[in-house]
């Protein structure tokens, strides 16, 4: 599973010491009706969840909701549907895992569509700024275009989704580094490198041989870069993911704990 973060215990179990000292779990509001009309418009997997599913999705979108700095970019004044539509998205990607509610992520930044992304790195090797739906910055925001966020949460299968893949790599950023090794310990993490390295071998073989392939072209840049998009393609078109990529799809199930190609087969 993914990285969690566990409750504090105290240092004596048969003394919990003076319990204003101790953690609180934080009891949020009902999630407003308002907002359920925009995850049942904005965010199509809402509606392919079990009751339960849908009540711990409301409640880790409004943790991270609550939580987070978000600020508009270009003219963007943000409102409660780009913060629950990008939110509940998001959440989707931790549905069957305990976790610290994206803990490192401080800020979200949205734009209204395309921007321009300036790297240093990159502008040394000669790289000019390119336009871009979405970013990761390692230790800092998630940054996200609207116009994309919103029609990929509405559709499902055009099989990409900017918010679970810049979400994917701030997963990714958790164990110090940006290489789809991601934050697992023993057997897990063993499978899970494995099967990255066969799988991602194998794309790189293929599109240097000019062959197409269900996860792209850009899935081949890099490991971190194979990670979010197979992401992208597990949460959005499962059955195809299961069925091109057999051994990916079910190391996914087993890093997330969910297997979406059952919430898609329900709809049907």
């Amino acid at each position: 599973m993914l990285p969690s973060s566990s409750p504090r215990e105290p240092d004596d179990p048969d003394d919990s010491g003076d319990p204003n000292d101790q953690e609180q779990e934080v009891a949020w509001p009902p999630f407003p009706e308002d907002w359920l009309a925009l995850l049942e418009t904005n965010v199509a997997h809402y509606q392919l969840l079990s009751d339960s599913e849908q009540a711990r999705l409301q409640e880790d979108a409004l943790t991270l909701i609550a939580e987070k700095s978000w600020e508009g970019c270009g003219g963007v004044a943000v409102t409660d549907e780009m913060r629950v539509t990008i939110a509940a998205q998001a959440c989707l990607m931790l549905l069957g895992v305990e976790h610290d509610g994206f803990r490192r992520v401080q800020s979200i930044l949205i734009y209204p569509a395309a921007f321009k992304i300036t790297d240093e790195r990159w502008q040394d090797e000669g790289w000019a700024p390119f336009p871009a739906q979405g970013q990761a910055i390692y230790g800092g925001p998630v940054i996200l275009a609207w116009d994309a966020v919103l029609a990929e949460g509405r559709d499902p299968s055009l099989g990409r989704n900017v918010v679970i893949h810049e979400f994917a790599h701030q997963l990714d950023f958790v164990d110090g580094s940006a290489d789809g090794t991601l934050d697992l310990v023993g057997e897990q993490a063993d499978r899970w490198n494995e099967v990255l390295i066969t799988e991602y071998d194998g794309l790189c073989r293929k599109v240097r041989q000019g062959r197409n392939t269900f996860l792209g072209d850009y899935a081949a840049t890099n490991r971190t870069e194979f990670f979010a998009v197979a992401s992208e393609r597990f949460f959005t078109r499962p059955a195809a993911l299961r069925h091109y990529h057999p051994e990916l799809y079910e190391v996914l199930t087993e890093t997330y704990a969910v297997d979406p190609a059952l919430w898609f087969a329900a709809e049907t």
